[in-house]
């Protein structure tokens, strides 16, 4: 393998369902029709168990051949530990970089060939990234008013404001907290080596984003180009639809992610010169905003417990700061009040 092929990781856990797989093949297309065609596609079936699944995995790597490997998981290990196989493998494969890409979301075809020359034209840039149109089963565009607003928050917070730069942990924390899709993220291999996604299948990407955002690097937004991320009608999005206890497990990942990443940058001397604390009480405001946002009221209230914790007013002060409409913010001060 040259070592300037980059890899697509993909993990899968499909039902064999024909429009999973059907969005699996258009998926795989996507990556087949990149403009640079120096790379390779590790996909990681994380216990699908599935004939049709099976069948449908060894006609990609008879189409493909020596540009795909398959990983075959002997039990489920969740979306997070798939990835970090993918990663294994593309550090062996000698890969210099790594596109995530999730079986039913679509890359652009130049994204590979931007991606390549974001990362050589500076030696300092950890991750690439680039915002996204959300399309239903069908591939059609749905309108960005028809999205639910934490999916519209994200795309409308790639027109102002963009995280780049050093210290990118910062803005993720305290004013974004999702900003990069994980089918549009883009990551040095040896720092997605070092630091491996989380054993969840709820906010395994935002906790691992605050740790790449923590090293000294740089986060790099492409403008040029949007992925193609796919909600099926009638779902918010794929980890909530799977998860009866989504809230509780965002709610400890996002909070296990931020203090992790407070202790890599305060480790390597990347906390932007503001205070520990202020961090803190901004990113759980920024917390429940987002749980307003999914209408969970229980988890909004201990987010907003923490940063009372440090300090009521201003608490206060960032809840009426936060980018958003008013009647969120009213609802966390009457939540607050309670």
């Amino acid at each position: 393998m040259n070592n300037h092929t980059a890899a697509f990781v993909m993990p899968l856990k499909l039902s064999g369902d024909e429009t999973e797989l059907r969005h699996l093949m258009e998926s795989v297309a996507s990556i087949k029709q990149q403009t640079d065609s120096n790379w390779v596609l590790i996909i990681v079936d994380d216990y699908s168990h599935n004939d049709k699944v099976y069948d449908a995995l060894e006609s990609i790597k008879q189409d493909l051949k020596e540009k795909v490997y398959v990983i075959y998981s002997h039990q489920n290990y969740g979306a997070g530990t798939a990835r970090n196989k993918g990663i294994r493998l593309a550090n062996e494969l000698g890969a210099p970089f790594i596109l995530y890409n999730d079986s039913d979301d679509l890359s652009d075809p130049e994204r590979l060939r931007l991606v390549r020359e974001a990362f050589e034209a500076d030696e300092t840039v950890n991750v690439v990234y680039t915002s996204f149109d959300v399309i239903d089963e069908n591939g059609d565009d749905v309108p960005l008013d028809k999205l639910n607003p934490t999916v519209r928050e994200i795309i409308e917070g790639h027109q102002v404001d963009v995280v780049e730069g050093e210290c990118a942990w910062i803005p993720i924390a305290a004013k974004k907290k999702y900003t990069n899709l994980t089918s549009c993220t883009a990551v040095k291999t040896s720092l997605a080596l070092e630091e491996p996604f989380p054993k969840s299948s709820v906010s395994e990407d935002c906790h691992t984003w605050l740790r790449y955002g923590a090293h000294p690097g740089k986060f790099v937004f492409l403008k040029q180009i949007k992925g193609k991320y796919r909600i099926c009608s009638g779902m918010a999005s794929r980890s909530r639809s799977s998860n009866d206890d989504f809230y509780q497990k965002m709610f400890e990942m996002d909070s296990s992610g931020f203090e992790a990443a407070m202790e890599l940058a305060k480790k390597y001397d990347t906390m932007g010169g503001l205070d520990e604390d202020d961090l803190r009480a901004a990113f759980y405001v920024r917390l429940a905003l987002c749980l307003i946002h999914g209408g969970e009221e229980t988890y909004c209230k201990k987010a907003l417990a923490v940063a009372c914790d440090i300090s009521r007013e201003q608490t206060l002060r960032l809840i009426d700061l936060l980018y958003c409409e008013d009647e969120a913010k009213e609802r966390m001060k009457a939540l607050l009040a309670e």
